[in-house]
């Protein structure tokens, strides 16, 4: 069975490298490409912040962006304004991103952005208006057993809390295209202090985690009848310590462009079934962002125009089925033998987690 199915498959992937429509790029060769700017932002009908990633393709081992310092950027629409982007540092000044507050986009208006690197060269985005907002009905939350299989060739079985968004296909469908993503956050509590003479408070943190770098939900709204009812899985996360006390799920759905709608297609199609979007590309997927210094040298990536609409959801152990309850010890516990007398350091102090913070999420509820 196993031999019939090689040529079939063989002949699957040919298919899928010519329908991509992108260029074959090697970033493991000296050079290849290190020097193409790389370009992740979205400019939105919210007051922002509004953030833009500029990086240059570097170690392909380690999966790494280099950093594109001391770009001006700015934005413009076609009444004329034009608004400055502020360069955020780190505390050891290195460049971490590009931030515009406090402006907000209108449905209807064209915006594009233009980066002036140190060397002098210059990439202009072309033009994208700016969509209606199609509104989120709900976000829910169902657990289901993810079935796979391991390197040893054994099936396993694995819980997996599953997010998906409910929408209800807009009065005007002609033209509309909608993205999603998601975030998660989820509680970690220390352990109460009793080995101090004086226990500190207990801290509460808040970790946030990334979902499903594999998925790009994408919805051709012209497919569509008005008023249809649209349910799309958004994102997945493996059920674990994370559900002990309480998670939240927000979802960002994004009313986009056609010309959008299409690179993330692509987008999908490469990473599909074993990248996410956050490694180097194995090809060239140009996007909108064009070089006026050197028009054969386009950037890789998108600066997207997007209308958004947020939705959340709130889950824990205990609330996904009675098949998919935490059979687990508290993960944090006491372990005299040490000081801190803690059988993992973060239950002493829980700001040693990733990304972890004392800083409630503002749309936690």
């Amino acid at each position: 069975m196993t031999n019939r199915l090689l040529p079939a498959l063989s002949i699957l992937v040919v298919i899928l490298v010519f329908i991509t429509c992108v260029q074959e790029i090697d970033f493991s060769k000296e050079n290849t490409g290190q020097n193409t700017l790389v370009v992740s932002g979205t400019f939105t009908d919210g007051p922002g912040p509004h953030i833009l990633r500029l990086t240059r393709p570097g170690n392909i081992d380690k999966q790494a962006f280099k950093p594109v310092p001391g770009a001006l950027v700015s934005l413009s629409d076609d009444q004329g304004n034009r608004y400055d982007y502020q360069e955020i540092l780190s505390l050891s000044d290195t460049t971490l991103f590009y931030q515009l507050d406090n402006v907000q986009g209108i449905a209807g208006r064209e915006y594009q952005i233009e980066i002036r690197l140190p060397d002098g060269e210059t990439y202009r985005s072309r033009p994208e208006k700016m969509p209606q907002r199609v509104l989120i009905d709900s976000v829910a939350v169902r657990a289901e057993y993810f079935t796979s299989i391991n390197a040893n060739g054994t099936i396993v079985k694995e819980p997996f809390a599953y997010l998906y968004a409910h929408t209800t296909s807009p009065a005007q469908t002609t033209g509309n295209y909608l993205r999603w993503d998601a975030e998660a956050v989820y509680i970690f509590n220390e352990v109460l202090k009793i080995y101090h003479p004086i226990p500190p408070p207990q801290k509460q943190c808040f970790i946030p985690n990334r979902l499903s770098d594999q998925l790009v939900p994408l919805a051709d709204l012209n497919i569509y009848q008005p008023g249809a009812a649209i349910i799309t899985q958004v994102g997945k996360r493996r059920i674990d310590r994370s559900f002990e006390h309480r998670i939240g799920f927000l979802v960002h759905q994004r009313a986009i462009s056609r010309e959008a709608y299409e690179y993330w297609q692509k987008i999908g199609q490469l990473i599909s079934p074993t990248g996410t979007i956050f490694d180097v590309p194995p090809a060239r997927v140009y996007g909108n962002v064009e070089n006026e210094t050197d028009p054969d040298r386009p950037a890789l990536g998108y600066f997207e125009v997007s209308a958004v609409d947020t939705a959340r959801v709130f889950t824990r152990n205990g609330l996904l089925g009675d098949d998919f309850l935490l059979q687990v010890n508290p993960y944090c516990n006491y372990d005299w033998s040490k000081w801190p007398p803690v059988n993992h350091p973060e239950c002493d102090n829980c700001l040693l987690l990733e990304g972890s913070t004392l800083q409630k999420p503002e749309w936690w509820e």
